[in-house]
């Protein structure tokens, strides 16, 4: 799958020109799938077996490969309506560190 979000990703940029929504709405969708894919990628070295262990590596790197492309994705549709700055931009950063610290923070009882 990362391979074919670069290809895509690859045929757009050098096939068309950047003048209309679609190409770049394109273009951001196809950021986004091959960022979640290059984390996702990332899998083979988050645990191999079936134990418990195994099992939650897995499911934090799906969570968090999740995490990337949409932060990427609402990035770019920030920089895509004209409402990107560099407040905004930190704000959407911060949030999903908040939420990752919280989601790996588990339970403390």
């Amino acid at each position: 799958m990362l391979v074919a979000a670069l290809a895509f990703l690859a045929a757009i940029v050098v096939t068309q020109e950047p003048d209309g929504i679609v190409v770049v709405v394109a273009v951001i969708l196809a950021a986004v799938v091959a960022a979640s894919a290059a984390s996702l990628a990332l899998l083979r070295t988050a645990g191999v077996g079936r134990s418990v262990r195994a099992r939650a590596s897995r499911g934090r790197a799906v969570r968090r490969g999740a995490e990337l492309g949409a932060a990427f994705g609402l990035i770019a549709a920030l920089q895509l309506i004209g409402g990107l700055t560099p407040l905004t931009a930190a704000f959407v950063v911060l949030s999903f560190a908040v939420a990752e610290y919280v989601l790996s923070a588990g339970a403390s009882a």
